[in-house]
């Protein structure tokens, strides 16, 4: 396993957001999080890459333990994540929005663009290429000067994918990236993501788009009111009754 989560807990005062969820995530798979509204799924993922610290639990990435470790540290260890609130440079262009993602591989820091060494120079170079690249992935290369506030809603949502893809990860996690995206987009959302994985990537997904999950997902864990109630594959999931009730409400007799 790439990520193995054991015991993670999250308390905001009294309420208890994730109690003790357990997760283990194969390399090179797409594992969905899906719950209904209020389930903890964000703080899950906030709490994962330490955009808020866990209480209690142990993160272990390829055998070292990081719940300790700053985002910034999580960032550079391979992990790369996007937001169910688009965070986009709103009056930076879409070209420079990716550029700004590729920072974990500068060498060169601050000197190196003071005196635009050769070495800074070469960098910028190689950067401005990958992101190129990566907006051409993801449609969005014929835009590239526009500012990235200009873009459509679900062309945002692509575009912060391309930026999280700039930091070369091992493992994406994707908060609601489907959000927004019409029946078009979100298919080719979902055939993205699948060539995502084609290239060894390991995906981690939020989605509130049942239909596309099952769909998508190698194996789905449900939380509900910040408990795991069910993991499996999709139809394991499907015929969970836990599920349903979460989803449904409990079925009268």
């Amino acid at each position: 396993m790439i990520m193995e989560i054991a015991k993670l807990e999250k308390h905001f005062g009294g309420l208890v957001a994730v109690q003790e969820v357990d997760l283990a995530l194969a390399a090179g798979s797409i594992h969905a999080v899906i719950g209904p509204n209020g389930a903890g799924k964000t703080t899950f993922f906030n709490a994962i890459t330490s955009i808020i610290p866990c209480d209690s639990g142990q993160i272990t990435w390829k055998g070292e333990r990081i719940e300790k470790l700053s985002p910034q540290s999580i960032s550079a260890k391979g992990i790369a994540r996007t937001f169910q609130n688009i965070r986009l440079f709103a009056f930076m262009s879409v070209l420079e929005n990716v550029i700004a993602g590729t920072h974990n591989h500068f060498r060169s820091f601050v000197w190196g663009a003071l005196t635009r060494n050769a070495r800074y120079r070469r960098e910028e170079k190689e950067s401005r290429e990958m992101a190129m690249a990566l907006l051409e992935k993801v449609g969005l290369a014929e835009k590239h000067a526009e500012y990235a506030r200009n873009l459509p809603y679900g062309e945002q949502r692509k575009l912060e994918i391309a930026r999280a893809l700039a930091s070369r990860p091992d493992l994406l996690l994707l908060d609601e990236p489907a959000a927004g995206m019409n029946n078009t987009e979100t298919e080719e959302l979902e055939q993205f993501i699948r060539a995502l994985r084609a290239e060894g990537l390991t995906v981690l997904i939020i989605e509130h788009d049942v239909k596309l999950i099952m769909g998508l997902a190698d194996r789905i864990t449900v939380l509900d009111h910040g408990v795991k109630i069910a993991e499996g594959t999709a139809a394991e999931i499907q015929n969970n009754e836990k599920v349903i009730e979460a989803y449904l409400g409990k079925r009268r007799v």
